[in-house]
């Protein structure tokens, strides 16, 4: 059997947690042919395109991208293509009213519509466009339970065109950490809705409880949020316990430096940052919500109520206190679920399986 083509279409290359997926999950397809078009190569920021190596990408951002695309499929013959995000979604959907031989695959990253600031006119008008084309196509990928059941209780998307297929990561090889002196990090944009202030809480408890930690936050401020996050730094008088970086080009240095990993996110489509967490032999305490706690076990007290950052700064001192026994066995138990449920391999099997029934149907 000959190898499948598949395009991939993505409004951008910029390093966010669906473009990292993709970018991993390519090198390790073994019965699929690849292209991928973008509307934005992210040149000036932190692309993944260093990262597409064997990869052809095709981008314009012409105004006459539709019809560019268009050609693309066109002259290319592609047995799938699969889109992600909405734009690329509402855009793919529409060639397909006029060309019914494309096979349309949606991937839904995120529960998309459901943030402050996305109720307006225009997201609701975006919205009824983007469930029509769902349940269009000829099948959808969520990336986590929580998502699919949000797709058929509060999208109404026909739940036999629905698949879940998790994230994943490469296992590798990887010696046990050396102490750190109780550094604890968090790394993710630096918006509302991540839990910045309720970590920058729980470090204000710690520094209560007299303990020695340092707090290491890595993070892009895609819309201004950080200068609210240096306001709480100086309220709670943290100059000297915290370190703030822009962001980290190459994740497992961030890592490297870490003891414990906090994230106490309000909502995630998957978290693939806590997943990293854990594969780069870092324990892990983070919100107790759905997805997380899909791959997170809750050993431990690890998983949390994330309001409650009293209790969670008592957790952290809990593991602290045990010096780097209770550090190793959270973090032992946390990667050797992953290994057996969440490796990258995986995943791309569960995605090749996937286009080969999508195409024979």
């Amino acid at each position: 059997m000959n190898n499948l083509k598949v395009l991939h279409v993505v409004p951008t290359l910029k390093k966010d947690g669906a473009e990292v997926q993709l970018s991993m999950l390519f090198r390790e397809f073994k019965k699929t042919n690849i292209e991928l078009f973008t509307f934005d190569l992210y040149e000036d920021g932190d692309s993944i395109l260093d990262k597409l190596d064997g990869v052809k990408v095709h981008s314009t951002s012409s105004i006459f991208s539709v019809l560019f695309i268009q050609k693309l499929i066109k002259e290319n013959d592609y047995d799938i293509v699969h889109s992600h995000l909405p734009k690329s979604d509402i855009i793919i959907g529409f060639l397909k009213l006029f060309n019914k031989r494309i096979k349309h695959v949606v991937s839904v990253h995120a529960q998309y519509g459901t943030r402050a600031g996305e109720n307006t006119f225009k997201y609701l008008i975006a919205n009824i466009i983007w469930k029509k084309i769902l349940n269009n196509s000829n099948g959808v990928i969520a990336i986590s339970s929580k998502i699919k059941r949000w797709l058929v209780d509060e999208r109404s998307i026909k739940q036999n065109l629905i698949s879940t297929i998790h994230y994943g990561v490469k296992i590798k090889d990887r010696s046990l950490r050396n102490k750190h002196n109780n550094t604890i990090g968090m790394a993710a944009r630096i918006l509302p809705w991540k839990g910045w202030d309720k970590v920058i809480e729980t470090a204000f408890y710690l520094k209560k409880m007299d303990v020695n930690f340092k707090l290491k936050l890595a993070g892009s401020d895609d819309e201004g949020y950080l200068e609210n996050i240096r306001t709480m730094i100086q309220k709670y008088q943290l100059e000297d316990y915290i370190e703030i970086f822009d962001h980290y080009s190459n994740i497992d240095d961030f890592f490297d430096q870490i003891d414990l990993f906090l994230f106490l996110t309000e909502s995630e489509g998957f978290g693939l940052v806590v997943l990293e967490a854990i594969e780069n032999n870092v324990a892990v305490v983070c919100s107790n919500i759905s997805p997380l706690n899909e791959f997170v076990i809750n050993t431990d007290n690890c998983l949390v109520a994330r309001e409650k950052t009293q209790e969670i700064a008592n957790i952290v001192k809990g593991y602290f206190d045990n010096e780097q026994e209770k550090l190793d066995q959270v973090q032992s138990r946390q990667k050797d679920f992953i290994v057996q449920n969440f490796s990258i391999e995986n995943t791309a099997k569960s995605f090749e399986k996937f286009y080969i029934n999508t195409n024979n149907v």
